[in-house]
């Protein structure tokens, strides 16, 4: 009968509990659900105003934009809002390109790609693909910035207006002119010009002559290049963007100059001077002073060029130590980001726990007030209330003991996390300035081979002998050969990329510019090779030289016209290299092995330090077959 009695008053005080508890737990969850939509109103308002202040600041305070940039994605992801989070990657994106951050830019604009196609807009897609293929051409992708580019005008012209259409096909006749495809981008330009010849919109029309103008020069077309830069000087208007001007009197300059007319030349240097003020940009002042160079070395003013050649090597290696320190602040940026995020978190965290602590203290207490009033009146409710509530205590302090030993560990756990950022980061760093190191070495190399090939040539203005200068114009030859290498690894980043066949043709570009016989010699360099290392890569470049200069000098004279065929291609387990010219051939002593020149004796010294053979081969022509392994056994170091 006890047992009876007690257990009335519990199914009764169960019951009650149930009822008390129904209001508690619904105003818990209408206030998560206030509190949440007050979380995404703040955030959206948190990532607008971050996004202006990093544009204010972009110009004055670059690092601190930097930080905002990367607050406003954050807050734009806790809203929720895609269009807010594009936004503020789009906001991000231009901070890092404007502080030379081309990595982070890359990043930042595939992730910016991710969310408009999530968004299913035709519009940004295409403008997103421009912004990727922006930064793959300023990370030296020229291959890739052409296929991104294609993929923003596929993308464009199916549901654009013609304008905007245009604007995507003038980006690409640029993206394929700066990545060497000049017959493609001028045969697009072109067709697209031919498409606007009975439009209305002189500016179009314009802007196509000025990317013709461009990669005609790029061709050394300089005459033709001129007809189509005029007509685009004459079509902008000066309310045009001061971009378009810019370029169109940059090329102006540059074909002057190759025409070596150099006071017209002289006048459009001065407009995009005044042009690049106006911008206020660096690219822009650093691109004058490459136009300033080349028009000091077209008037043959060496000490005025090697002066601006040394102005212009100090502006890049402050340019190179400015994004170094920019990718350093920038780590440390983020780790502070990152570091107050897990901070955030955390006493977020913290404070939900607080929240339902505090929620279970309301809900207790109120049971409290009925168990006390419950058992006023029956003193059987009031044993079995003590009961309960001793259990309860129990319970909540194993709880709390049980939380407060994870908490502990979290905290341990979080810092031992924070020493291994700390780590990689220092690693990363390292690595960073290791690579940064390298490609100065390699850029400070080539900048002193152009001074000593400078210091030549003034030392030849001293000299009336034409057998010094003969002499001193093949060492020039081989130092820019030498020069020509170290900049090809600086823009590849290494000695293992790259294009061996861009790699010839500038080098055959630049004998025929020395000897100006670039209008009556043909040269085709075939070869479907990467370019390679240094070590095998210098010597190959010095034989071409040889042999191309030999060809220059003696198989095409009386200024005869002719033909030259480089082909470098793999040979079982090496490679072969196939010289011939269309010229009256070598002499019987050279086709037999005996030396004839110096040039000679070092095209077989070269071949012997590539573990190769030369063989001159007689007929028609003058061939010249060498067959190398570089990576068959240690090369010899050239003694």
């Amino acid at each position: 009968m006890l047992d009876r009695r007690l257990s009335l008053p519990g199914t009764a005080l169960i019951a009650v509990l149930t009822f008390l508890a129904e209001p508690v737990l619904g105003s818990v969850a209408e206030d998560s659900l206030r509190m949440a939509l007050n979380d995404a109103v703040s955030a959206n308002q948190r990532a607008n105003t971050c996004m202006a202040t990093a544009y204010r600041s972009m110009e004055s305070s670059p690092l601190q934009a930097l930080e905002k940039a990367h607050q406003a994605v954050v807050f734009a992801q806790a809203s929720g809002d895609p269009l807010l989070e594009h936004r503020s990657l789009v906001c991000l994106g231009t901070i890092e390109e404007h502080m030379g951050l081309f990595n982070d830019r890359m990043t930042t604009a595939l992730e910016a790609l991710r969310l408009a196609q999530g968004l299913a807009d035709p519009l940004t897609i295409a403008l997103d693909l421009r912004e990727l293929s922006r930064a793959y051409r300023a990370l030296g992708r020229s291959d890739l910035a052409v296929e991104e580019a294609r993929n923003s005008l596929a993308v464009m012209l199916p549901t654009r207006p013609a304008e905007e259409a245009q604007d995507a096909e003038l980006f690409l006749v640029r993206t394929l002119s700066d990545a060497g495809h000049h017959d493609e981008a001028l045969s697009l330009a072109m067709r697209c010009l031919g498409k606007l010849k009975d439009a209305k919109d002189a500016q179009h029309v314009a802007r196509f002559h000025g990317g013709i103008g461009a990669v005609l020069v790029a061709q050394r077309k300089f005459s033709d290049a001129i007809v189509h830069l005029t007509q685009a000087e004459k079509g902008i208007p000066a309310t045009a963007p001061v971009e378009d001007r810019f370029e169109v009197q940059e090329s102006l300059t540059k074909a002057h100059i190759g025409l070596g007319r150099t006071k017209e030349a002289l006048n459009t240097l001065r407009m995009a001077e005044d042009l690049a003020q106006e911008t206020g940009g660096w690219s822009y002042r650093q691109r004058v002073l490459e136009l300033r160079y080349a028009l000091a070395r077209a008037e043959n003013e060496w000490r005025e060029a090697t002066s601006l050649l040394e102005r212009i090597k100090q502006a890049n290696d402050s340019l190179l130590v400015a994004r170094a320190d920019m990718q350093t602040a920038r780590l440390q940026t983020s780790f502070r980001v990152e570091r107050k995020e897990k901070l955030n978190a955390e006493l977020r965290d913290q404070n939900a726990r607080s929240a339902e602590i505090l929620e279970g203290t309301k809900l207790h207490n109120r049971v409290l007030i009925l168990l006390s009033f419950v058992l006023c009146m029956l003193v059987v409710a009031l044993v079995l209330t003590g009961r309960h509530g001793r259990r309860v205590t129990r319970r909540l302090k194993l709880k709390n003991a049980v939380v407060k030993r994870q908490h502990d560990e979290i905290h341990a756990k979080n810092l031992e996390l924070q020493r291994q950022n700390l780590r990689l980061a220092e690693t990363l760093i390292s690595e960073e300035e290791k690579d940064l190191m390298i490609k100065e070495i390699h850029h400070r190399v080539k900048n002193n081979l152009q001074v000593v090939d400078s210091l030549l040539q003034l030392q030849t203005l001293d000299s009336a002998d034409p057998g010094v200068a003969k002499v001193v114009r093949e060492a020039q030859g081989r130092i820019r050969s030498m020069a020509l290498v170290h900049e090809q690894i600086y823009r590849t980043n290494s000695g293992a990329n790259g294009d061996l066949r861009f790699h010839l043709e500038k080098l055959v570009r630049n004998i025929l510019a020395a000897y100006g016989a670039h209008d009556r010699i043909s040269v085709q360099v075939d070869t479907t090779l990467p370019a390679f290392h240094m070590d095998c890569l210098l010597p190959l470049t010095l034989v071409v030289n040889e042999l191309f200069t030999n060809a220059v000098k003696y198989a095409f004279t009386n200024q005869a016209p002719g033909r030259v065929t480089i082909v470098v291609r793999a040979a079982g387990s090496g490679y072969e290299l196939l010289f011939h010219d269309d010229g009256p051939g070598f002499a019987s002593s050279a086709a037999e092995g005996e030396r004839t020149t110096f040039g000679l004796e070092l095209v077989k010294m070269l071949a012997e330090q590539l573990n190769g053979k030369v063989r001159y081969l007689t007929g028609a022509g003058s061939t010249v077959h060498m067959t190398f392994m570089p990576d068959a056994v240690p090369m010899r170091v050239a003694s």
